[in-house]
C-alpha cells in the first residue's frame, strides 16, 4: 500500500510567515500587520488573506471581529470575496478585527 502526502490546502509559506509572526509578536493580527507583511515580503494580500480563509476554513486559524466575537469563515465567503478579482481597500476594510491560531 502506498502512502499518498496530500497537498496542503493553503500557501505553506505564507502560513509559516503568519505563524511566526505570531509568535514573535506574541497579539492577534491586524489588517495593517498583513498589509505590512504583504509589501515587507512581496506577497499579494489577496494570497494572505486567502490562505487565512483557508485556515480558518479547516480550524488551523480564526477570524476574531471588532466586537471580540469569532466569526465562521466558510467557502461560500472566501468565494464572495473574490467574485469580482483582485482585492481593494473597500474589501480589505471589512475586516477591521484580528486573526490569530485556533486555541
Amino acid at each position: 500500500m502506498q502512502d499518498y502526502q496530500l497537498e496542503p490546502l493553503w500557501d505553506e509559506g505564507i502560513s509559516s510567515l503568519l505563524y511566526g509572526e505570531y509568535e514573535r509578536l506574541q497579539k492577534p493580527l491586524s489588517m495593517d500587520d498583513l498589509r505590512g507583511y504583504a509589501n515587507e515580503h512581496a506577497v499579494r494580500i489577496g494570497d494572505i488573506l486567502e490562505t487565512l480563509f483557508l485556515m480558518g476554513i479547516y480550524g488551523s486559524w480564526q477570524y476574531i471581529d471588532e466586537k471580540g466575537v469569532e466569526q465562521k469563515l466558510d467557502e461560500d465567503a472566501l468565494n464572495a470575496l473574490y467574485a469580482k478579482g483582485r482585492l481593494s481597500d473597500e474589501d480589505l476594510n471589512a475586516f477591521p478585527g484580528l486573526w490569530q491560531p485556533a486555541e
